[in-house]
């Protein structure tokens, strides 16, 4: 019989209000205006949405092992009596995977359906967070209104099945203020107190407040996977372009002073990404370069396709889990060949068909001449 474990994401939940903007639109400027190339269209976004969905679509197309069954829940706060959380709900169902909705609110889920709800958001009651992607010339940008993820913090977070829980996956850890300055960390110290072998990884996102801090890396501490882009890792390492050293170099130094223990994983768009650790950029692979469509939630794709590279190629020893230099390569060709697919679709979450990704990871194994074992 096979064993079933849990992989939990956990982070934010937006509906995306899609705006694509007529690529020879100027610059749209306060008290402006811009025309859209197409109707503006609603979808299920967010960075934890977006991972949930293209992790469920390469586990039921690809699987883990023949002795092994994946679940994936996540764990978000949508208020489910608005429209944009019953998006969310509806897509989390229809894509196979569980919502688990840790709202603490004065306005329970049984009013839903009673004829109440009205009466609920007249009172003030936070809608689901929400948010406006501008897609142009390649590029998006986002106003994002937080709802009630804002009230989401890391006590609220479900570790009942922490002996089945094999993988955590933080997302969007900026647009979450109530994770920061400790309210995670102390969360994921538990979990890793409770088993040894659940593997944590974190993609921060963008910072809205350009601080670049909420005490991230003290979290790092019990993090095996940063996950981000090279403008993220600039933001937090305070990278200035002025350094004497390059940014690799000066990254490299700084993760290793700071959290040593985590490999921190920079995506490079259609350069590929890098693999830092102790100190050094040791590991580089590149990927298949396409024209993009919509680059919108190809770093969740990305992080998707490494989880699931990961927990297919790692080693286990009796005492945790091993991260192998193997696993590592081809967790980052699997989140390039997820994430380049992504680039090629309309829309964050998505996935791609099973076909497609087949041949862009033979693609991103060749051009990285390197045999799949």
């Amino acid at each position: 019989m096979a064993k079933k474990k849990l992989i939990s994401i956990v982070g934010d939940a937006f509906a995306d209000v899609y705006c694509y903007l007529e690529d020879e639109t100027p610059q749209v400027i306060v008290g402006g205006d811009a025309r859209l190339s197409q109707p503006m269209t609603t979808r299920a976004g967010g960075s934890g949405i977006n991972t949930s969905t293209h992790l469920c679509s390469l586990i039921n197309n690809f699987g883990i092992s023949d002795d092994t069954t994946l679940q994936v829940n996540f764990q978000t706060v949508i208020n489910e009596n608005d429209e944009y959380g019953k998006l969310l709900t509806s897509h989390a169902r229809s894509h196979g995977f569980t919502l688990l909705n840790r709202r603490v609110s004065d306005y329970p889920s049984c009013f839903f359906g009673t004829g109440e709800e009205a009466m609920l958001s007249s009172s003030g009651g936070k809608s689901s967070g929400h948010c406006a992607v501008i897609v142009a010339k390649g590029e998006r940008s986002f106003m994002t209104h937080l709802g009630c993820l804002e009230d989401f913090r890391g006590s609220h977070i479900m570790i009942e099945s922490i002996n089945d829980l094999q993988h955590v996956h933080v997302t969007g850890y900026f647009n979450i203020p109530g994770f920061w300055d400790g309210e995670l960390k102390s969360k994921l110290a538990e979990i890793k107190q409770g088993n040894k072998e659940i593997t944590i990884s974190l993609v921060p996102q963008h910072d809205a407040t350009e601080t670049w801090d909420g005490g991230l890396l003290d979290v790092l501490r019990n993090v095996d996977f940063l996950i981000l882009s090279e403008v993220e890792a600039k933001g937090i390492t305070k990278y200035n372009d002025s350094e004497a050293q390059s940014f690799f170099q000066y990254a490299a130094t700084y993760f290793n002073e700071k959290c040593p223990n985590t490999h921190v994983i920079v995506t490079l768009g259609p350069n590929g990404c890098v693999h830092i650790y102790n100190g050094v950029t040791d590991k580089e692979v590149k990927t298949v370069k396409k024209e993009p469509i919509d680059p919108t939630g190809a770093g969740d794709a990305f992080a998707a396709g490494f989880v699931y590279g990961f927990l297919c190629h790692k080693s286990q020893n009796k005492d945790n889990c091993v991260i192998n230099a193997h696993a590592l390569e081809m967790s980052m060709l699997w989140g390039c060949a997820s994430g380049c697919c992504c680039v090629m679709i309309d829309g964050a979450s998505l996935p791609p068909e099973k076909k497609i990704l087949e041949q862009m990871l033979t693609d991103a194994l060749t051009i990285n001449e390197v045999v799949e074992v």
